[in-house]
């Protein structure tokens, strides 16, 4: 299938190269006026010789892994190594983010940019990386969901085509560190593979057969290696700007771009943040830095917004007026600029409207900003839940580890200020009642990855949330008091967890 193409293609370069060759090459009975025409000749075909070598040279890596597909029987697969390999490798896995967004996606959404002639052109050849850049809310994240999956199937029925990705995340420290990407496009790189790969192999057995890990220089050059033994490589990495370490990943794209692979295509997205740019300005041609403009992300924004409609049992008791049903659309679209997150917030709160008077006023005070949207969600929370609301913000916003939805339901019931801290009756008796109280601030997930029964995960659910809670913008107005300081939430959080662990404490006998 794929592979005919490749051997067609290598039998017309191989032909050309043999007329070039006879019209070039002197032979032993050749005159000397022969001779020098054919050297002269020669002069000018130094360039197509040089491109038919590089075409070649290019197929041979191809058939070479077809090759090995096909006899895969003479190289079977060693589980238990490749296993040990990836327990050493300990990478995250970016799968969770990647199915998490694509719930968030409505049907037709981002085939603005998978119908555009520039992603065919950068898909069917390896030209320089591309870096999808917009403001906080615009959508990015999903947007790489669409995108992954069109490469996904793109790649689906060629074995000489593997794409591997990475969602860099700030709710989750492991998804936080460009090694950890390394680490896990490495891993993915190995689970497509017929064999074991050598550089792979090669990596850890350097390291003491994994009694020691790998650098930061390790992990990189034993991707370059493992690209060149693939036909195709796709790499696509979202939120960059979600990276705690951004010198460093900023340094290793650097170097991905530097190895200038005829057969890596590189797609990245973030923020139009300073450091980004000044480091993809480099590698990146103008052409392939495209902005997430309102022109373009709207059309996705009124399908995301007629979905809801149409969908949420929240808001379909509108769909027997289509009068308020434009209402809400015009309003929604005027005031998203762009912003996705913005629109969804809007939606949630909408949803809230249970008759025409209090969903024209909420249509008529739309907040201008996603600032001003979570300050009105922080300010509507009852006092008699706000104290709980800032137990679960504070944990979502500063805890190393991602929280478990029961997690988060006993949080709730730890008050430092008491004795005994931890009062087991305060203790949420439906955990996803943590909706209920925070709104869209929040998002509750099912996390596969641990072993047993998948469980699920609360987390603050988007960057901007954390941004805002953080943020000296918070210091005053009416949600003042859901303001998170570092320092006063990380010794709340400690303290809560020694009282919390005291409750278990035997009494000496």
């Amino acid at each position: 299938m794929a592979l005919l193409p490749v051997i067609v293609e290598c039998h017309e370069q191989i032909t050309q190269l043999d007329a070039i060759l006879t019209k070039t090459l002197p032979e032993s009975n050749d005159g000397w006026r022969k001779k020098s025409t054919k050297a002269i000749v020669s002069l000018h075909q130094d360039a197509k010789i040089e491109s038919i070598t590089k075409i070649l040279r290019n197929h041979i890596g191809s058939l070479t892994f077809y090759c090995a597909a096909v006899s895969s029987t003479l190289w079977p697969l060693t589980d238990a190594m490749l296993c040990k390999i990836r327990q050493w490798l300990s990478a995250p896995d970016p799968s969770t983010n990647y199915q998490k967004a694509l719930k968030l996606r409505q049907a037709k959404t981002g085939l603005w940019f998978i119908e555009s002639n520039e992603f065919t052109r950068w898909k069917n050849n390896a030209t320089s990386p591309f870096w999808l850049y917009g403001i906080p809310g615009c959508g990015k994240t999903v947007l790489s969901s669409t995108i992954l999956q069109n490469v996904l199937q793109h790649c689906q029925d060629d074995p000489g085509k593997v794409a591997v990705y990475f969602f860099f995340d700030f709710n989750d420290k492991e998804k936080q560190d460009p090694e950890k990407m390394l680490r896990s496009l490495l891993c993915q790189l190995s689970q497509q593979c017929i064999k074991i790969p050598p550089s792979l192999e090669t990596l850890f057995f350097s390291c003491e057969s994994g009694q020691r890990q790998p650098s930061a220089h390790g992990l990189l050059d034993t991707l370059r290696q493992m690209i060149l033994e693939l036909p195709q490589v796709y790499i696509l990495l979202d939120a960059l700007d979600e990276c705690l370490l951004r010198t460093d990943l900023m340094d290793i794209l650097e170097t991905i771009a530097g190895w200038r692979l005829q057969n890596l295509h590189v797609l990245v997205t973030s923020r139009r943040e300073r450091d980004i740019e000044d480091s993809i300005e480099t590698f990146a041609d103008i052409q392939h830095r495209i902005c997430l403009q309102s022109i373009v992300v709207d059309k996705d924004i009124q399908q995301y917004v007629r979905q809801r409609l149409s969908d949420d049992k929240r808001l379909i008791k509108w769909k027997r007026d289509a009068a308020i049903m434009g209402d809400i659309e015009a309003a929604l679209m005027n005031g998203a600029k762009g912003m996705f997150r913005w629109a969804v917030c809007q939606l949630d709160e909408l949803g809230k409207c249970v008759n025409r008077k209090m969903l024209r006023k909420a249509l008529a005070t739309l907040p201008s900003s996603l600032d001003e949207t979570y300050d009105r969600i922080l300010s509507s929370i009852s006092e008699e839940y706000s104290q709980y609301a800032i137990r679960i913000l504070r944990w979502l916003t500063f805890s190393t580890r991602q929280l478990s939805l029961h997690e988060v339901a006993e949080v709730v019931a730890i008050d430092i200020e008491r004795e005994p801290a931890f009062d087991r009756d305060e203790v949420l008796e439906d955990p996803m009642e943590v909706l209920n109280i925070c709104s869209s601030l929040i998002t509750v997930n099912k996390e596969d990855q641990w072993p047993g029964p998948s469980r699920q995960i609360a987390a603050l659910a988007h960057y901007s949330v954390k941004e805002y809670l953080i943020s000296a913008r918070m210091w005053t107005g009416k949600a003042a008091k859901y303001s998170m300081h570092g320092n006063i939430c990380h010794e709340a959080i400690s303290t809560s967890c020694l009282r919390y662990l005291l409750q278990f404490q035997q009494p000496e006998l």
